[in-house]
């Protein structure tokens, strides 16, 4: 389970994490990402204090390769990112600058399957950790990513999924059904999975009277007020 911070006070945040340890037990995996608004201390604070809690790593604690460079020299959490570096220009800076210690793979950022395997490769000649970002994503964009998944033998985290939140898909059949937390990967050819034409039309009005899903994250309607600061806190 990965605790999305960067919200409430860091250190409301932090208990949260810390509950979730005593209530779910030693072997519960779980996971924290503030999506780089800490400052360097606070997170290097809220970081070294969530040691304890052994996270299976903590994601992107700052902005930039340069921030989270700073909070993995002081911090003993393996330090995750789906931000920086999220694209191959900015690969080299961040094994020179020892910024990460795991990349969440995305195929979109990552250029697609093939560019995933690509980072992959690099990955494994600097003993960089590989997991899975999830966007959000419907069921074909989930069965190539469960498909390159499952071609590369170093991705031993569990995938990042939001799809136990959606209540439909644009697939033929629906929803792919977890069995025991995990999903197969579908069997059948080229993805394994087939558009469903009158869902994709249903989905299509839905987006032009609702509008982006992403471009919704920066405006809370509760608190009309409010905007993210990077580095705020």
């Amino acid at each position: 389970m990965k605790l999305k911070a960067g919200v409430l006070e860091p250190d409301e945040e932090a208990r949260v994490l810390e509950l979730c340890r005593e209530r779910l037990g030693p072997a519960f995996g779980l996971r924290i990402d503030p999506n780089g608004v800490w400052s360097v201390p606070t997170a290097v604070r809220i970081g070294q204090r969530l040691e304890a809690v052994r996270p299976e790593y903590l994601e992107d604690p700052a902005w930039g390769l340069n921030g989270n460079a700073a909070v993995r020299e002081r911090v003993r959490i393996p330090v995750a990112t789906n931000m920086f570096p999220a694209r191959f220009d900015d690969l080299a800076p961040a094994i020179r600058l020892r910024s990460v210690d795991i990349i969440l793979t995305d195929l979109h950022y990552w250029e697609g399957p093939r560019g995933v395997k690509e980072l992959a490769a690099v990955c494994r000649t600097f003993n960089l950790g590989v997991a899975m970002h999830s966007g959000g994503e419907f069921g074909v964009e989930l069965a190539a990513m469960l498909h390159t998944a499952s071609t590369i033998p170093e991705m031993t985290f569990s995938g990042d999924a939001h799809y136990h939140y959606l209540t439909d898909d644009i697939i033929v059949g629906g929803l792919m059904q977890y069995r025991s937390g995990s999903l197969d990967f579908p069997s059948g050819p080229g993805l394994g999975v087939e558009l469903d034409p009158e869902k994709m039309d249903k989905y299509e009005k839905y987006f032009d009277e609702h509008g982006d899903y992403y471009a919704r994250f920066h405006a809370d309607p509760r608190r009309p007020d409010w905007y993210p600061i990077v580095g705020g806190v």
